[in-house]
């Protein structure tokens, strides 16, 4: 992208924080935000919750999620993963996805038949994530089972909205002003 996604501006803020506040209006009881490229720049310009860095997230994004899961508190039912490249989160999907949280389950939403982001993670699948190698995604975790896994169809499109190109991020500025 050529600077970080995580302070891209978005309707009047950056992506990151456009993502904060919506967990702000949630349930949600901590935050943990993983820090790796770009991440004194990021703390520079943005006020934010618990942070913690991952020195190895150049060994891919698997090493963030870890790093984030072994910071949370031992009794915690599960953990959401959101992207900073999927910014458009919002208050209700993320609620809808918590309301279908149940013990070994992957619980995410879907717009019109397609999953998108943010995945939450039931505390039991979390020892899975924490096994894998770097270089490995947590899609293969999600994969391993479809049993497990829980799709929440919501109103949203915004979660299936991936920037990663100056391209992409052009035409999200042109859908959401």
């Amino acid at each position: 992208m050529g600077r970080p996604k995580a302070l891209l501006p978005i309707q009047g803020r950056t992506f990151l924080e456009n993502i904060l506040d919506a967990i702000s209006h949630t349930s949600i009881e901590d935050t943990i935000v993983v820090l790796g490229h770009h991440r004194q720049e990021i703390e520079r310009n943005l006020s934010l919750p618990r942070t913690v860095y991952n020195p190895d997230y150049e060994q891919g994004m698997i090493t963030s999620l870890q790093t984030g899961i072994r910071k949370l508190s031992w009794d915690s039912t599960g953990a959401f993963l959101f992207l900073v490249d999927h910014p458009l989160v919002e208050p209700a999907t993320i609620e809808a996805i918590i309301m279908n949280l149940a013990p070994n389950r992957i619980v995410l939403p879907t717009f019109q038949g397609r999953r998108g982001h943010p995945v939450l993670f039931s505390s039991e699948v979390l020892e899975e994530i924490l096994a894998l190698r770097s270089g490995e995604g947590a899609n293969i975790v999600v994969r391993r089972n479809r049993d497990r896994i829980v799709e929440v169809p919501v109103n949203a499109p915004g979660i299936l909205a991936d920037i990663d190109t100056p391209e992409q991020f052009e035409q999200l500025r042109k859908d959401y002003p």
